[in-house]
């Protein structure tokens, strides 16, 4: 009896050693220096290569904390997936078994709708546009909305435009995408768009698709060109499209209640980082994109541009009909007539 009631105190505190970690933050460390000063230091995850522009706009974004707290505040960053697959991550987040974390908006749908309207195919003209849209009021109410789930969205930085890589054929027009089997977000607005333009969309953990369309399981994947050359895609996908089906933002993500633990200064000192990381990150992506194109080329490698309106006749109305009033049609428009 004695020994049962030893184990019983033990699951008990361990409960309430879980749940404590749970409410503030999974990986977090609070210290008190020998002068009474309190420091925090925070773990973040992501799931590309250390020279993707994720990880470097990270790198700024702790240079900036650090530099804003006088070194109260610091990050750690876990490339790789070395914390989990974007699915994960997200999850992690909303129960505080992680501390932040960087992921596309197109994972977050199985979590929450917030990022739902930014999901449709073809929807900004450019990168300007998308910028001009999340730094305004409809992407900052999106980033806002997070907290329903348990995250603190940080700042709104860039994915970029997805594009499809395949070993079958070189893409050039609508019918060119039927019959491929394509690596998609686990997102079913995205699921829908391939759907109408005939092709198999596919989820699976991003740490999987260069094995999976090695073997055949996809014929290839559709996402950001920096992504896929950081992961060496065009070694099993050399058939390369500029399509740009899909602009994806990338959210920069706390545990809301680590983030509502922590002092004012911090608290301040994280959305300032945040913000201010978000052009070097978007610049960054945007230089990359360019030279590992040029390097593609020179290379000798085909890449092909669309006319991505034929693209977007082919699948717009299919996909609009069927969430555009989940989204909400007025929203829709006001971003398509932003200029």
């Amino acid at each position: 009896m004695k020994f049962k009631k030893f184990v019983a105190t033990i699951l008990i505190l361990s409960m309430a050693a879980a749940l404590f970690t749970g409410c503030r933050g999974g990986t977090s460390t609070q210290e008190t220096t020998s002068d009474g000063t309190e420091t925090y230091t925070f773990q973040v995850g992501h799931v590309v290569t250390a020279d993707h522009s994720y990880h470097l706009g990270l790198q700024k974004f702790a240079e900036l904390l650090s530099e804003k707290t006088n070194g109260k505040a610091n990050v750690e960053i876990f490339p790789a997936g070395q914390l989990g697959n974007e699915s994960d991550l997200i999850e992690g987040l909303t129960m505080g078994t992680i501390d932040m974390a960087l992921c596309n908006s197109g994972n977050l749908a199985s979590f929450t709708d917030s990022y739902a309207v930014f999901d449709l195919p073809f929807l900004f003209r450019d990168s300007e546009h998308a910028h001009r849209v999340l730094d305004g009021e409809i992407g900052q109410e999106a980033l806002a909305s997070l907290d329903t789930v348990g995250i603190k969205g940080l700042a709104n930085w860039e994915n970029g435009f997805f594009c499809t890589w395949n070993n079958k054929r070189p893409i050039e027009t609508p019918e060119d995408m039927a019959g491929l089997k394509i690596r998609a977000n686990n997102n079913p607005i995205h699921i829908a768009a391939y759907s109408a333009l005939g092709v198999s969309a596919i989820t699976m953990g991003w740490s999987e698709v260069y094995t999976a369309i090695q073997n055949g399981t996809v014929d290839g994947v559709s996402v950001s060109i920096p992504s896929m050359y950081t992961a060496n895609i065009q070694e099993v996908a050399p058939y390369i499209s500029t399509s740009g089906e899909f602009y994806v933002t990338v959210i920069l993500m706390m545990n809301k209640n680590l983030y509502d633990s922590l002092p004012e200064d911090i608290q301040t000192a994280l959305l300032e980082a945040a913000q201010e990381a978000t052009d070097y990150q978007r610049e960054v992506n945007q230089k990359q994109t360019d030279e590992y194109l040029q390097v593609l080329k020179d290379a000798g490698y085909t890449i092909t541009e669309i006319d991505q309106e034929a693209f977007k006749n082919a699948c717009w109305d299919k996909v609009y009909d069927q969430f555009a009033k989940e989204i909400g049609e007025e929203q829709i428009q006001s971003i398509l007539n932003d200029y």
